[in-house]
């Protein structure tokens, strides 16, 4: 029979410096050199601007995790670096492909299995991880030359500044106005919120123009450079960070802080006191948030913008009443939706999955759906299975024909053409073959202690959430209503799910309260 290699082909970028074209290149030279030696390819898989220096790439995760599957015989890259370079990870991961029969190849260097070719793969190989490593060295270099010179070592600048022709920082007037109004508001005891809501309802904007968020003002509230100090990699490196044991003198070395550097925006003072505050928030920050506890964090969303709904708490009125809500993070002047009380919220969800899902007659109707479901996809199982394989059978019945025609000295490029399509049809066929399968029937024993978990877990708690969510799609919160999407399909069959919908009013009628609810 006629054997066509199976290719997987890898290709990457990993810097500013790269861009897609390098991808296409890559697997267009790839694609040239399987045409050359007849390969068929059955799959590509690209890592856009993810370093070889760490295995953290999904699309090479993925190249790995398939190798297992039979579903192709050689991974193609367009370089060996292009694979790792990390000696450690390449030797492991080569390893995994070996044990599932998957050789990995290289267009530009010819390996092969001979002593002089593991040497040259290994020299390749530390090459690679050298060339890495000193780049990254370099790198650092020029950048802490630039800083020497006070000149802004890349990235967006802060809030507050621009740059000269030089690449200095200069001062931005208007920005410089918000810098002051934060460090001031947060010295005199005000929140992130307060602050937030002050800047964008007066119209300010971050660096990249947006509306401010928490997330704005942290790296505002720890930047030195208002005070006049050019700061720079004030952090260190991420080994440096990692690495616990060094010299807090050799960490310093690092770090470059240049009096004067550049132009001050607040007074040393200021900035000292803001960071005492933020150090002793930073004391109390479990205390304090371990009295709140947000269930639904993650699955409620504004049905007017379509953005995530978070948690807030506010104590409000003369008596301070504390008031813990979900609302929309989008600012109130882009989207005018209402928030919605947490509480009754968190006890309404447990309570109607109490009596949908956690209760015996609920579950053994739950069971009952999920079997209908079950028997509808064997049965659509049978037929579609049937015709897969009677596609394979053509598929391989062809293939067999052109192996006896090859026998018989037949040899056309129109043939290794054709057997080429038949390959990767079958390839994909077979696929298929692996992804279909029947599902079993369920007993409704079995989930019997669903119930018992729901019981005995103790609320507030992450384990709680994880469980609760399981069967929580997703809430929608509109201006009056809410429509809420839950998993009924016991984890085995994702399209069984149910919508409830409950007016605001009702939802705060349940609890002997009041929302007012105004006419559209």
């Amino acid at each position: 029979m006629l054997n066509i290699p199976r290719v997987a082909q890898y290709a990457r970028f990993s810097s500013d410096n790269q861009r897609t074209e390098s991808i296409d290149a890559q697997v267009r030279a790839m694609n040239q050199f399987c045409k050359q030696n007849h390969w068929q390819v059955v799959a590509t898989y690209t890592d856009e601007a993810r370093s070889a220096t760490t295995d953290n790439r999904p699309q090479f995760q993925q190249m790995i995790t398939d190798s297992s599957k039979g579903i192709f015989d050689i991974v193609l890259v367009h370089k060996l670096d292009r694979f790792s370079r990390d000696r450690y990870d390449s030797a492991i991961y080569k390893k995994r492909l070996k044990k599932n029969n998957v050789k990995l190849c290289s267009v530009l260097e010819r390996i092969d299995d001979s002593p002089e070719s593991i040497m040259m793969e290994s020299v390749l190989e530390g090459m690679a991880e050298y060339y890495s490593k000193n780049l990254g060295r370099e790198v650092m270099k020029g950048m802490k030359e630039t800083a020497l010179q006070c000149k802004h070592t890349g990235g967006c600048t802060p809030l507050g500044y621009d740059l000269d022709e030089n690449k200095r920082l200069i001062i931005n007037e208007h920005e410089a106005e918000a810098v002051k109004i934060i460090f001031q508001m947060f010295a005199d005891g005000h929140g992130y919120m307060a602050i937030i809501n002050y800047l964008n309802e007066h119209g300010y904007k971050t660096k990249r123009g947006q509306i401010f968020g928490k997330n704005s003002l942290y790296e505002i509230l720890r930047n030195e450079k208002y005070t006049g100090v050019f700061v720079f990699n004030k952090l260190g490196s991420k080994d440096e960070n990692n690495r616990r044991s060094s010299s807090r003198l050799k960490q310093s070395e690092k770090i470059i802080r240049i009096e004067g550097g550049c132009p001050k925006i607040i007074s040393k003072e200021l900035f000292e006191e803001v960071q005492r505050k933020k150090a002793a928030n930073k004391r109390n920050t479990g205390r304090y948030h371990s009295k709140e506890f947000y269930l639904l964090t993650g699955k409620i969303f504004c049905g007017i913008c379509g953005r995530r709904m978070q948690g807030n708490l506010r104590f409000s009125g003369r008596s301070k009443i504390r008031l813990a809500t979900y609302r929309c993070n989008t600012h109130r002047s882009e989207c005018r939706n209402k928030e919605i009380n947490k509480d009754y919220l968190d006890v309404y969800i447990v309570e109607m999955l109490r009596k949908k899902i956690f209760n015996a007659n609920s579950l053994k109707h739950l069971v009952n759906n999920v079997n209908t479901y079950i028997r509808q996809y064997n049965s659509d199982y049978d037929t579609n299975y049937e015709n897969i394989k009677a596609e394979y059978g053509e598929i391989q019945a062809n293939l067999d024909n052109i192996t006896k025609a090859v026998e018989k000295g037949i040899i056309t490029e129109s043939l290794i053409n054709r057997a080429e399509e038949l390959e990767q049809k079958r390839a994909e066929v077979e696929i298929k073959l692996s992804e279909i399968h029947q599902l079993s029937l369920i007993e409704y024993s079995d989930f019997l202690p669903v119930i018992d978990e729901f019981r005995e877990l103790e609320r507030n708690t992450e384990k709680f959430r994880t469980f609760i969510q399981q069967y929580v799609k997703k809430i929608t919160v509109y201006p009056y209503h809410l429509e809420i999407e839950i998993s009924t399909g016991l984890g085995i069959a994702d399209k069984i799910n149910e919508i409830v919908t409950i007016r605001r009013g009702e939802l705060y009628e349940l609890f002997e309260s009041r929302v007012r609810e105004e006419k559209k």
